[in-house]
Parts: structure tokens; sequence; C-alpha cells
């Protein structure tokens, strides 16, 4: 018998109902049965500077202003990011 197949979302903690609303309880029960025990930190977007790099680039014909508000971030941020692409 598999035991997390017995969990429920009332069984869960605040932290794992956010995440079993977003991911679906099927997510929770593999994330309890492969990674119980680890602590998790999902950044901000804004973290991830390869994806909005790759977000730039694919995304060309867009204003920096209209690429910042899609990604939550500033247009500062994604001029400075822009710059150093140029430079690699």
């Amino acid at each position: 018998m598999d035991v997390f197949t017995k969990v429920e979302i009332n069984d869960l903690t605040d932290d794992l109902k956010l995440i079993a609303n977003a991911c679906g309880i099927d997510t929770v029960r593999m994330l309890l049965r492969y990674c119980a025990g680890m602590s998790i930190y999902i950044p901000k977007i804004a973290r991830l500077e390869r994806f909005i790099l790759r977000y730039i680039k694919e995304n060309s014909e867009k204003s920096f202003k209209q690429i910042a508000r899609e990604l939550g971030v500033t247009e500062q941020f994604v001029k400075k990011l822009f710059r150093q692409m140029k430079k690699q």
C-alpha cells in the first residue's frame, strides 16, 4: 500500500496547501515522497537571469518597458541585463 495516496489536502500544512492549490495534490504527494525534509526556496522570476535574457532575445520586437511589465521587474533591470547580453 502506498501511504502517500492517502494524504488529503486537509492533512497538509498551510505551505503545502498553497502548492496543492497551485499544482495539485498529486504534486504535493510526489514532493512528500521524494523531497521530504528538504528546504526549497522558490525565487521570484527576477532571480532567473538566464530566463530573462532568453525572454529578451525571444521578444526583441517589444520595448524594455513592455518586457519589464510582463516579467514584473523594473525597466532598468531589463536594460542592465540587455547591456550585459550585448557584451557577451
